[in-house]
C-alpha cells in the first residue's frame, strides 16, 4: 500500500508530461506503472484508494475463499474488467515499455517481462498478479509453467536491471524516506515451515536486506553523480505495506502527487540535460 505514493507521484507525470521511454517496477509499483504506461490518469486513485476499502480487496474472507489475504480475483480481474476498467489496447500500443519482475520460486532469480511481448490481459491476470504475491500471504502463480512470487522478494528496486538493459540514466520513486535502511531479523521459523516447498524463496528473504539496502547505497552514489534523479517522500511516511485507512492512503497519494509535481522543473531540466550528452 506505500505504493500509493507512487501512483500520486505517476498521476503528477501525467499531468505535467512527463514520459520516459522504459518503465521497470516489482510488486505494486508495478501495477502503478502500468496505469502510468497506459495513460490512465487517475486509475491508480481509484486501485489504491477508493476501493481499498472493499472487504474482497484483502482479508480473512480471501484466505478462506482463495488461500490470499489480498483479494487477487478481485485486484486482477473485477477491478481491471469491471469496475475500474483498464485500458488493455492502449497499454499494449503504448509507445512506452514496462518491464515487471517476478521470482521464479525454484531459482528464487528474478524473471523479467515486457508488456510489448505478451497479449495485455494475460500479463495484468498472470504477471502483475505474481509481482503482488507474497510469500505466504498469497500462493504463487504459475507463469509459463513456474510457480512465481512478488518480485520484489528477489530484486526490491530493479534498477540495476534498468541499466542492463541500456538504461544509464534513470528516474527512481521510492517509497521509504531518505536514509532508510531495511532491518536484518532473524527470520522467522514459521516462514521457514510455511516455505519449505520452496527453498530458494527462503533463501532469497534472507538476502533481501543485504540487497535492498546494497541498491539504496547504489542509488545514493548514482544520485550525486548526476546519473539518477529520485524522488522519494519527503514528509515522514505513516503508512505500512497492508494499511488500508482511506485518509491515510489519500494523504500518501496526494503526498507523492505533491512532492512530485513541486520538483517538475527541477526533473525536467535534468531529463534535458540527460539528452545532451
Amino acid at each position: 500500500m506505500r505504493a500509493t505514493y507512487t501512483a500520486g507521484v505517476l498521476d503528477a507525470f501525467l499531468d505535467r508530461g512527463i514520459a520516459v521511454d522504459s518503465v521497470i517496477g516489482v510488486s505494486a509499483g508495478a501495477n502503478a506503472g502500468s496505469d502510468y504506461v497506459a495513460g490512465q490518469r487517475e486509475r491508480n486513485h481509484r486501485v489504491f484508494v477508493e476501493f481499498a476499502t472493499d472487504r474482497r480487496y484483502a482479508g480473512w474472507r480471501n484466505v478462506l475463499r482463495e488461500r490470499s489475504w489480498f483479494g487477487m480475483r478481485f485486484l486482477f480481474d473485477t477491478l481491471p474488467n469491471e469496475l475500474a476498467p483498464f485500458d488493455y489496447e492502449r497499454f499494449r500500443d503504448s509507445p512506452q515499455t514496462l518491464t515487471v519482475g517476478v521470482t521464479d520460486c525454484l531459482t528464487g532469480e528474478a524473471i523479467y517481462y515486457c508488456q510489448r511481448d505478451y497479449d495485455p490481459r494475460w500479463f495484468v491476470a498472470t504477471i502483475h498478479r505474481a509481482t503482488c504475491s507474497l510469500p505466504v500471504l498469497s500462493p504463487p502463480v504459475a507463469v509459463e509453467g513456474r510457480p512465481c512470487y512478488d518480485g520484489g522478494v528477489s530484486d526490491p528496486i530493479p534498477l540495476e536491471r534498468s541499466i542492463a538493459d541500456g538504461n544509464e540514466r534513470n528516474v527512481v520513486v521510492l517509497t521509504r524516506n531518505a536514509g532508510y535502511r531495511m532491518p536484518v531479523k532473524k527470520p522467522s521459523a514459521v516462514v521457514d515451515a510455511l516455505l519449505r516447498r520452496h527453498p530458494a524463496v527462503r533463501h532469497a528473504l534472507r538476502e533481501r536486506p543485504a540487497h535492498y539496502n546494497a541498491c539504496l547505497d547504489l542509488i545514493d552514489r548514482l544520485e550525486q553523480k548526476g546519473s539518477v534523479f529520485v524522488i522519494r517522500p519527503v514528509k515522514q511516511l505513516v503508512v505500512g505495506r497492508m494499511d488500508r485507512d482511506p485518509a491515510r492512503l489519500e494523504a500518501l497519494y496526494r503526498q507523492g502527487y505533491d512532492e512530485a509535481d513541486g520538483r517538475i522543473a527541477e526533473l525536467v531540466k535534468w531529463m534535458e540535460a540527460s539528452r545532451g550528452t
